[in-house]
């Protein structure tokens, strides 16, 4: 949408990387970073050097901590070391959608990035923060930068983490006599804004963030989207077939199948017409798999673009009043 200036895209997602949901901080640091780090709890080695599309690393910690912490293999040894309960909740994991205008560079998004984590104050607050900026495929314009936040603030003395940071969660304010709580991702989203909005007029830009999109518009080429449609669809398709085993849901796997023509062909009507969402009644007519497609989308955390439309199609189904099946 064009009113006045040009409009650039803005997208920020934060969740708990949890132990209870099989989270291990070594191998998100890993992946993060496209290297190797190693569990020294379990002694699994995570590799993910293969993949060649990050292009900015780094960690940040305050200056009174033992310099060994900007390894990430000494940072996120630490985080497993301090977090001994089964259910620990081990990092904040937050993917922050960078502009793609071609008038910025891998500079200007590195500044972008450091201007955002200055602002939130992590490190002034005592956590670890990594830093990375991935690239997009060819073809693809999904610039973005993936920060690992820990949970509790280093010990004064620098050694080592200490106490949770538990004043650093979200805010509860009153509104109209009511307590409202104020998620993370509500403040960022409107900080990352101003600093983007901020950035853009520093370099005489036209662009504006005029609000948080829940889609964004740009951040992803068809080749990726069809090759993220198969990936998920065999991950469905294992469940099922293990549903099916069980004899609990054996009409399943057809309909999982049926599910990877119907989103294809919206993919291709949303580049093709920057389309928002299709009828209400295909959307009822596939509501269970368009649902199941959101949870498994869910986690690939290094795709913003999938995992927002993904669940803007979930809350249409849910504003239509339709029956959903989610168990």
């Amino acid at each position: 949408m064009r009113i006045g200036i040009e409009m650039a895209i803005q997208f920020t997602r934060i969740e708990f990387l949890s132990r209870s949901t099989g989270g291990d901080s070594c191998r998100k640091a890993a992946y993060n970073a496209r290297t190797i780090v190693e569990n020294e709890k379990t002694g699994i080695k995570y590799n993910f050097s293969r993949k060649k599309d990050n292009v900015y690393h780094t960690v940040l910690i305050p200056d009174y901590v033992n310099q060994d912490f900007k390894n990430i293999q000494t940072l996120m040894n630490e985080v497993e070391r301090t977090e001994t309960r089964e259910n620990s909740k081990l990092l904040k994991d937050i993917v922050i959608a960078l502009p793609d205008e071609k008038e910025l560079n891998l500079e200007h998004r590195i500044e972008l990035t450091h201007r955002i984590v200055d602002a939130m104050e992590w490190v002034q607050n005592g956590l670890g923060v990594q830093i990375d900026i991935h690239k997009p495929q060819i073809g693809d314009k999904n610039w973005h930068t993936h920060i690992l936040l820990t949970m509790r603030r280093f010990r004064k003395d620098g050694t080592g983490l200490g106490d949770r940071a538990v004043d650093l969660n979200p805010k509860i304010i009153t509104v109209n006599g009511k307590k409202v709580v104020i998620k993370d991702s509500e403040m960022i989203h409107e900080r990352v804004k101003e600093i983007i909005n901020a950035f853009f007029a520093k370099l005489g830009l036209p662009y504006r963030v005029k609000d948080t999109s829940k889609v964004p518009e740009k951040h992803i080429g068809p080749p990726r989207i069809r090759s993220l449609i198969n990936r998920h669809l065999s991950k469905l398709v294992k469940v099922v077939q293990n549903y099916n085993k069980l004899n609990l849901r054996p009409n399943l796997l057809g309909l999982f199948r049926y599910l990877s023509a119907i989103i294809l062909n919206y993919f291709n009507q949303f580049r093709k017409k920057s389309n928002k969402g299709i009828a209400l009644n295909e959307l009822g007519r596939h509501q269970e798999a368009i649902e199941s497609c959101n949870l498994a989308i869910k986690y690939d955390s290094d795709n913003v673009y999938a995992y927002q439309l993904a669940n803007e199609l979930a809350q249409k189904i849910k504003k239509s009043n339709l029956r959903i099946i989610t168990d």
